[in-house]
């Protein structure tokens, strides 16, 4: 997620943002957002945190290193295809008032012009709020291969096993209980200055700046449902890692910062949980 999560968060960066011209992307030169994680000598497990659509040209070497010699490889979702039939069911509004009434009219225009060519108007009517949201995303993000794919296909080139932390469906429900229309709103008012907050986040990623990612990244209103219940139930996967080999685990980056991160969730543990230094 998350695309996703970061999306929300980017919206937000982006009502406060004045016009800018997009910067060029910037190459990675600080530390990598990766943490080595054992316990009593045992086997490591690497944690990467994950800018979704800042594709593989953002992850340092060190980084593709210590995915190169680990034995098998874990991210949010893995290899799953998520399920049409219950993605259709899942980004639709069934019953009730539509998005087109839900919005203003000139909100509602403003989304059906920017869509026009990507969805049919009476689907998008019925959209859900996240759905339109990723929809709308979708013409200002960055149009590279996200990350995380770009790591599971490293992986794959290195013949290692691949699994999920959770199901695309798993996600999607966590995101439509927190995803408003108030949210969309915002998000079709500031989707103008989007690319500027994207160039702020993949400039902070690369220079491995923690203390800017976090309030890009950590949405209070969000963060229990999206973050932090979500890395409590990732605990006992990841445990099991260390366990069993070690391995490399690639999830987005708002997942490993502060006291309810899965670095600060380890250390508590028992773990020793180090951050990669820069290389």
């Amino acid at each position: 997620m998350l695309r996703w999560i970061a999306l929300l968060a980017v919206c937000a960066c982006a009502a406060k943002s004045a016009p800018c011209p997009v910067a060029p992307a910037v190459a990675p030169s600080g530390a990598p957002l990766l943490w080595r994680v054992s316990k009593d000598g045992g086997a490591t497990v690497w944690l990467y945190g994950t800018i979704h659509d800042a594709g593989l040209a953002a992850v340092q070497p060190s980084v593709l290193v210590a995915l190169a010699t680990s034995k098998r490889f874990a991210s949010e979702l893995g290899d799953a295809e998520p399920d049409k039939d219950a993605m259709r069911e899942l980004s639709r509004i069934e019953r009730g008032p539509g998005i087109d009434q839900q919005l203003s009219a000139d909100d509602w225009w403003d989304l059906r012009n920017a869509l026009r060519g990507k969805i049919r108007e009476d689907d998008l009517r019925r959209a859900r709020p996240w759905y339109a949201l990723i929809l709308l995303n979708r013409t200002s993000a960055p149009k590279t291969e996200s990350m995380d794919v770009g790591l599971a296909r490293t992986a794959r080139q290195h013949r290692q096993s691949i699994s999920g932390l959770e199901t695309a469906e798993d996600q999607i429900r966590a995101l439509d209980r927190v995803v408003t229309i108030a949210d969309l709103t915002q998000a079709i008012r500031t989707r103008k200055t989007l690319s500027c907050a994207y160039t702020g986040l993949l400039t902070a990623y690369a220079e491995g700046d923690l203390a800017a990612l976090e309030p890009m990244l950590v949405i209070p209103r969000t963060a229990e449902s999206m973050l932090w219940a979500r890395n409590r139930r990732w605990l006992p996967a990841i445990e099991s890692f260390a366990a069993d080999g070690g391995g490399f685990i690639a999830v987005g980056l708002g997942h490993l910062i502060g006291d309810q991160g899965l670095p600060a969730l380890l250390a508590k543990a028992g773990y020793t949980v180090e951050r990669a230094p820069v290389p």
